[in-house]
């Protein structure tokens, strides 16, 4: 693991070169690759970087580490923000195919089948993710995986469902703990004073991954840690 610290626009800057740099090698390597992007605001800077920068598009598979389950309209929805701060320009330059963008489509009578479907279209692109962006929270949490709650315990392969989240809305979809412990590039933010706690617990040896759940990026080599405020 790497830790990085400086301002975040130095930051935004330093996340964007290693997912360029990374999917650019891996599209020289392989037919598909697998980027698995989060919603909140800290990542708003890493989304224009990525629709400004010199990226090999047209093997990228752009999937949702964990959204909100109401309509991909909602001012709620993760996708939403992704999709208008850079993915709607990547194909309104036809640098990435639009089959190539994974939404979670949300149903509310048949949620849990939703989910299902969703983990078997990630599944048939080899089931797991290249490159991975997760955000922290105040409290530690990734994706909408919660410190000692029943998300960060569940042990599924792929995509989990979370019916009681702490942070509204309480009705969510998330990358399960499996699926993110087995992406091979692991990129986490600490962006801003209000996550200073959340990274002070993530340094804090006496506190395990059920406490902070952003601790999820030390059980492999290739992870970054970037602090900025």
């Amino acid at each position: 693991m790497e830790l990085i610290n400086d301002s975040v626009s130095v930051l935004e800057k330093k996340v964007f070169n290693l997912i360029a740099e990374n999917i650019n090698r891996l599209a020289r390597e392989k037919e598909r690759i697998v980027l698995a992007i989060p919603g909140g605001s800290s990542v708003n800077g890493i989304f224009y970087n990525l629709k400004e920068g010199n990226i090999s598009w047209e093997k990228v598979h752009i999937f949702m580490v964990d959204e909100r389950l109401v309509p991909l309209n909602s001012e709620e929805s993760n996708f939403k923000l992704a999709k208008e701060s850079f993915i709607d320009e990547l194909l309104g330059r036809a640098l990435i195919y639009e089959e190539n963008i994974h939404p979670f489509l949300y149903d509310s009578l048949n949620k849990e089948d939703c989910i299902r479907k969703y983990s078997k279209d990630l599944e048939e692109i080899g089931g797991k993710f290249d490159i991975v962006l997760l955000s922290s929270g105040e409290d530690g949490h990734v994706g909408s995986l919660y410190p000692n709650h029943p998300s960060i315990e569940d042990n599924s392969e792929f995509y989990i469902y979370v019916d009681n989240s702490p942070k509204p809305p309480p009705k969510r979809m998330s990358a399960s703990r499996r699926l993110i412990e087995k992406s091979d590039l692991r990129l986490l933010l600490f962006f801003g004073d209000k996550k200073r706690k959340a990274y002070e617990n993530f340094c804090d040896n006496s506190l395990g991954l059920y406490d902070c759940p952003a601790k999820i990026v030390n059980s492999v080599k290739r992870s970054y840690v970037f602090v900025g405020s």
